[in-house]
């Protein structure tokens, strides 16, 4: 029983790992559709959304199938009930995604937009951001991630920058009210991948020293490491 435990854990982990990867590979094609306003790249996020979706079921269902049937208990808990909140955090990255493509269907925002570059930066930060937070979860960096949580601030300033030029834009007529508020809605939903990315900051914690962490927290943490 103790082998067939072990061998559940591991395909977890393999299984997570693997389902991290494919969401890094539809954040990195999202900003490259962004940045090209690519309508075919846009297009295949979207269909592959549904495929992200069974994967999440499947996960869910290995965790729950090993913590009804193995019973495992403190670290081996922890993990998976992190992992379990990791994957749903992974799965609405990948819905955030898909969100920014559908925008960039509806055709209103173009190659040479104002302000578009402003969202591709900020889509770049949350990349960067996103990948960081996946290297400090699967080795249970702390120090990482708090790095990943007090990053988030630079997200905010950017999303709040593009706000404000869009709406600029907007009444200096040099885009379309309908294309500034998609410029808005896609900026939204990158800040909203950042927010992602402090989630999994704190189920990291969560799963190396058993307590989920706030703010506080990881302001201490600034002067530990």
């Amino acid at each position: 029983m103790r082998y067939e435990y072990i061998n559940q854990i591991n395909s977890l982990k393999l299984e997570t790992v693997n389902f991290s990867k494919l969401i890094t590979s539809i954040l990195d094609e999202t900003v490259t559709a962004v940045r090209d306003i690519n309508l075919e790249i846009a297009k295949k996020i979207m269909e592959d959304d549904i495929n992200v979706d069974g994967i999440e079921r499947d996960i869910e269902n290995e965790c729950m199938k090993i913590i009804s049937l193995q019973r495992p208990f403190a670290s081996d808990f922890r993990l998976i009930t992190g992992y379990l909140k990791l994957i749903s955090d992974l799965e609405r990255i990948a819905d955030h995604c898909a969100d920014i493509c559908e925008i960039i269907l509806t055709g209103k925002v173009s190659k040479d937009c104002p302000c578009k570059d402003q969202v591709v930066s900020t889509l770049r930060q949350v990349y960067g951001m996103f990948t960081s937070a996946l290297e400090a979860c699967f080795t249970l960096d702390v120090s990482r991630a708090k790095e990943v949580y007090l990053s988030d601030d630079s997200i905010d300033i950017s999303f709040a920058d593009i706000i404000t030029n869009v709406s600029s834009s907007i009444s200096e007529k040099l885009v379309s009210v309908y294309a500034g508020a998609d410029l808005m809605f896609m900026a939204k939903y990158a800040e909203r991948i950042g927010d992602r990315c402090v989630n999994i900051s704190q189920w990291i914690v969560y799963i190396k020293e058993g307590i989920f962490p706030g703010e506080k927290y990881f302001m201490q943490l600034r002067d530990m490491y």
